[in-house]
């Protein structure tokens, strides 16, 4: 049996519990499983359609291990491509690199760039809270950062020195 029957079962499985929302971390095993870029590429897709095909609420962390034969490059394609395809959500990392685990995934500011690029929009109880919170305007661009942002002042009032 291959592993994509073998996923395919689990996410029928998973369907079974009415899950809020389950992720694929695709690349993370490394070349053990996954050798390269174009392997990784086509094993996301693959996990995104078959949660997809079985109504599942499915994201992604678009991921390769360090030791992996991939490169941000093939993650930005598969991060394009889940894009277009309608993905639920994509993880992120600061900066892309987790260090503890040593791999390298998608950062915030991908998360910007694929909602740009393809007119999308926040959750909208999120959107919602940011505006609320005074990070961002209504329509979804920031504001510029005051001392008397929301969070700098519940910051200030919790004792941090932001």
């Amino acid at each position: 049996m291959d592993q994509q029957t073998c996923e395919a079962r689990a996410y029928a499985v998973a369907r079974e519990f009415s899950p809020l929302l389950i992720n694929s971390v695709v690349g993370f095993i490394g070349p053990e499983y996954l050798y390269d870029g174009k392997q990784i590429i086509r094993a996301g897709l693959e996990d995104h359609f078959c949660g997809k095909l079985l109504g599942l609420p499915m994201g992604m962390d678009i991921c390769y291990t360090n030791h992996a034969q991939a490169d941000q490059d093939d993650m930005d394609t598969l991060l394009t491509l889940l894009g277009v395809a309608g993905v639920n959500y994509i993880m992120g990392v600061p900066g892309a690199d987790d260090i503890m685990l040593q791999y390298q995934s998608t950062s915030f500011h991908d998360a910007l760039y694929l909602r740009t690029a393809l007119q999308l929009r926040r959750a909208p109880e999120f959107e919602q809270w940011l505006i609320n919170m005074r990070v961002t305007r209504r329509g979804g661009a920031l504001r510029r950062i005051t001392q008397s942002q929301a969070l700098l002042t519940h910051a200030r009032a919790l004792g941090a020195q932001p």
